[in-house]
């Protein structure tokens, strides 16, 4: 047993070195591979140390920038997890990882972690572009996206395939795909070829087919990518690495940089390679975009004097066709993250970034381009964006086929190349919409009936037009044309066969145009308030109680009916109407009409069943007589209410319109408080009322006044009867009897009708 200790004791400390050693060789060959940026082979020789209990915290950050570096995610959380934990964590190993977990869905643990960031560079931009993600990426994910549905496009292989743009029917695009019977020289970043440059022809499905590289004179055995062609066909851009008479230049740090370089056309055809001028050998500069009038080119760049990581700049041309030096979009464009593959549409520049809040790793965004500057950063939101890195979109000239970059999963190589419809929607959820307008201002016809008709003539649905005359369907399954009708008016059709259904995405249809404005046919029908018979020769005024506008103007027949229009009424347009009914012999009336137009059918101002007139006759209340609710007051209160106030001004204009008639005003209290005490009560009620309808200018001399207290009660509730406050309420009254008229003697025979 001792020698077998012995043994034990003496081979241990050798084991031990032999096995610090290998860790260290291993970590020295990685180190190499790292400094070289072979990634790969930097990753196989880490996680060979590590497996030999390795446990450096510089080493274990390096092996996670090398899975950061190659977006591989899921590697790169496992190892940025174990340096943010450590006591030797850097500021931008904690934000690393607070992305990482942002990517894996661990929205709630990311807004921690970016919280600790956000106290170590409190400055960094991004600190404010991401906080609060769970809510603001709840927002994001409920946001309709620019598309419902993307899919693989046909082109991919399964190498990378990347950065696609369109120029008339060819579509242009990156790939490292190994031609048949060939071979490729590979990256030693991330052991995949290097990337030549392809074209396709998109078919108007977005289908691509007779997919080839381009010649050789552009394709090198170095990277070339973001192809670009401009609007008017004459210029080309792409991006190669930097690589000149056959060989690579390196910048001081060892790496190989990007460059843009660019063709002009002539007679015979693409000219030579003309260098971009601002390219540099110490920084890259890539993925050039051109605005659709050629005055502006945007690219990436990591040039000095940036915000951090790769920047967007863009260079304006001069009246000499020249690129002016470049300028750096700034904040809020830019961050100290990556702002990356610009695109044009338009006035729209569509671009990627990792510094602005997104689902995960890259997410493509868009801001409005301005004269002198950019609109808001918007986040094109999902499908187009997922928790991958998306990137390198473009559209077709009409705007309606799109193609992007992702890596998400089930992807056939490292990056596919995806295809969307743009602004499209599920099936289910398409809308056709439109406008009814008038046919000689073009202003809005709100409140109209729409309806969609079949070819068989049959309604599939119907709506009315808003207040902005728009209206809107769900798009039906079937052709169907649009039909409006204004009721007695005119009447607009659309035919199925006069506009074009969007075949993936919602509707929207031509302007209907209808004529809204006609004259509105109005009638009134007055009767005699006590005989119930039709009353003639009743003068009925029609005034826009808004600024007393005559309307209409005319005098009831023998049936008690008086026709005639209201000139130049809009469909849908609020009438807010004074009607005024005077006739001797019957005490005046005016009622108030609010309508809307919605139809050219005749209208009755009175109602069906018309309006009575009440015949002027001593011993009356007016306001029963001109059926005027009562005259309230509140309890133990003198005061005119706002509701009594109403009431009383139409027995003012009455008195105005009939000068020869007088009044006694009688006011009455409910049987609470003393007798006494209702009898003053009621006497100030009675006064106030007076004095209210002399300030409207009535003449005092026509107005007698009398309070009674609680002599006059209208139903039980006396002294110690438990009455309901609405009870009481019925005894605070006034009454308005007539004491005098000039035709106050006139006699009134019912006769049979």
């Amino acid at each position: 047993m001792s020698c077998r200790i012995l043994l034990i004791c003496t081979w241990l400390p050798f084991l031990l070195l032999s096995e610090a050693r290998a860790q260290q060789a291993m970590l020295s060959s990685g180190d190499a591979s790292y400094e070289a940026l072979s990634y790969i082979q930097a990753i196989d020789a880490y996680e060979q140390a590590f497996r030999k209990n390795a446990s450096s915290i510089p080493h274990a950050r390096r092996l996670a920038d090398c899975y950061w570096t190659l977006r591989d995610t899921k590697n790169a959380e496992r190892w940025y997890a174990i340096v943010a934990a450590s006591s030797l964590a850097e500021p931008e190993d904690i934000y690393r990882y607070a992305e990482l977990l942002r990517v894996t869905g661990q929205f709630g643990a990311s807004d921690l972690w970016m919280k600790r960031y956000a106290k170590l560079a409190p400055e960094d931009s991004r600190v404010k572009l991401k906080e609060n993600a769970t809510e603001r990426l709840g927002y994001i994910l409920d946001s309709e996206g620019i598309t419902h549905k993307v899919m693989k496009s046909g082109l991919n292989s399964e190498q990378s395939d990347i950065c696609p743009f369109i120029h008339g029917d060819t579509i242009i695009f990156a790939s490292a795909r190994v031609e048949r019977f060939g071979s490729r020289d590979v990256h030693s970043w991330n052991d995949q070829p290097f990337l030549d440059l392809y074209t396709g022809v998109v078919g108007k499905d977005g289908s691509v087919s007779r997919i080839n590289a381009l010649d050789d004179a552009t394709n090198t055995k170095y990277h070339e990518s973001n192809m670009i062609i401009s609007t008017d066909g004459m210029e080309l851009y792409f991006t190669r690495n930097n690589y000149h008479e056959g060989r690579k230049v390196l910048s001081e740090e060892g790496v190989n940089n990007l460059e843009i370089f660019m063709r002009r056309r002539d007679a015979l055809g693409w000219g030579k390679e003309i260098p971009f001028p601002y390219n540099s050998a110490s920084y890259s500069v890539g993925h050039p975009a051109l605005t659709y009038d050629q005055s502006r080119i945007y690219f990436t760049s990591n040039m000095p004097g940036g915000l951090g990581g790769k920047d967007l700049y863009v260079c304006y041309r001069d009246e000499h066709g020249s690129w002016g030096e470049p300028q750096n979009l700034g904040f809020p464009i830019n961050t100290e993250g990556d702002e990356m593959f610009p695109f044009v549409y338009q006035n729209t520049l569509y671009f990627a970034s990792d510094g602005h809040l997104g689902l995960g790793g890259l997410d493509l965004f868009r801001c409005t381009i301005r004269s002198n500057g950019h609109g808001v950063v918007q986040n094109l939101s999902a499908p187009v964006n997922s928790t991958a890195d998306d990137f390198g979109i473009c559209l077709d000239a009409n705007g309606h086929h799109g193609f992007f970059t992702s890596d998400r999963d089930g992807a056939l190589g490292d990056e596919n190349i995806y295809h969307f419809l743009m602004n499209s929607k599920a099936a289910d959820e398409r809308k056709w919409s439109g406008r009814v307008l008038d046919v000689a201002d073009a202003q809005p016809v709100p409140y109209l009936t729409v309806r969609l008709i079949d070819l068989e003539r049959n309604e599939i649905s119907r709506t009315v037009t808003g207040a902005n005359g728009e209206f809107e369907f769900p798009a039906p399954n079937v052709p169907a044309s649009v039909s409006a009708k204004i009721p007695g008016g005119a009447s607009v059709e659309l035919p199925a066969n006069e506009f074009e259904i969007s075949a993936f995405s919602n509707t929207d249809l031509p302007d209907l145009y209808i004529n809204s404005v006609m004259d509105l046919p109005v009638n009134a029908i007055i009767r005699d308030g006590m005989t119930n018979e039709w009353l003639d020769g009743v003068t009925v005024s029609v005034k826009d109680a808004r600024d007393g506008t005559l309307l209409f103007h005319g005098i009831t027949n023998d049936q008690g009916i008086t026709q005639g229009q209201i000139p130049d009424r809009r469909f849908g347009e609020d009438m807010n109407l004074e009607v005024s009914f005077q006739k001797m012999g019957y005490l005046s009336k005016t009622i108030y009409v609010d309508t809307r137009v919605l139809m050219f059918l005749e209208h009755a101002l009175t109602g069906p069943e018309g309006s009575g007139l009440a015949p002027v006759s001593a011993g009356i209340d007016m306001a029963q007589a001109m059926n005027l609710r009562p005259i309230y007051f509140d309890y133990r209160e003198a005061r005119i209410r706002s509701d009594a106030a109403m009431e009383l001004d139409v027995v003012v204009q009455a008195m105005r319109m009939d000068p020869t008639i007088t009044i006694d005003l009688r006011s009455h209290s409910d049987s609470r408080a003393s007798t006494e005490a209702n009898d003053a009560l009621s006497q100030r009620r009675a006064e106030s009322t007076r004095n209210y309808m002399v300030q409207q200018g009535i003449d005092a001399s026509r107005i007698t006044y009398k309070g009674y207290g609680e002599r006059r009660l209208v139903n039980r509730c006396a002294d110690g009867v438990e009455c309901s406050e609405e009870e009481h309420q019925l005894n605070r009254r006034t009454e308005f009897i007539i004491t005098g008229c000039a035709d106050c003697a006139r006699t009134v025979q019912a006769k049979p009708r």
